[in-house]
């Protein structure tokens, strides 16, 4: 899928649709380091693990998302002997259809237990902390 990092406004660069994307279709495969912890860009695929992508540190988050992160088990060869190691795969799936220059979002809380940086939304002004907050107010 074609993608577009630009700005959104003065401050804030996102990521956008640069072709219509159809509802459930693979909009991204997140690659890039992995990191025992969040940051303010990762995107968290399990328990101890935080992928640093540099397309996907670029979606904004959004109460109503257009997009999903799903995680799936992949398997890699280990070796000669054709042992497989289990090894995760983080996509970035169309929730509906997108339209040519549509900013990509994902609900933050869905997928980050404790966020690196909290902030407020502009969605509605709640404060976004991570799943593990997200009913205490």
């Amino acid at each position: 899928m074609k993608v577009k990092i630009k700005y959104k406004d003065i401050l804030a660069k996102g990521l956008f649709a640069d072709e219509f994307i159809p509802k459930n279709n693979i909009v991204l495969y997140l690659e890039g380091n992995y990191l025992p912890h969040p940051t303010r860009t990762s995107i968290q695929i399990k328990d101890d693990k935080h992928i640093e992508s540099w397309e996907g540190g670029h979606i904004n988050h959004h109460c109503d998302p257009n997009t999903e992160i799903k995680i799936h088990d992949d398997f890699i060869g280990k070796n000669s002997h054709a042992q497989m190691e289990p090894s995760l795969v983080a996509l970035v799936v169309a929730k509906r259809d997108i339209d040519i220059g549509e900013e990509f979002t994902f609900d933050y809380e869905i997928t980050e237990f404790d966020l690196a940086e909290p902030f407020r939304c502009d969605c509605h002004g709640r404060w976004i902390r991570g799943k593990v907050y997200r009913y205490q107010e």
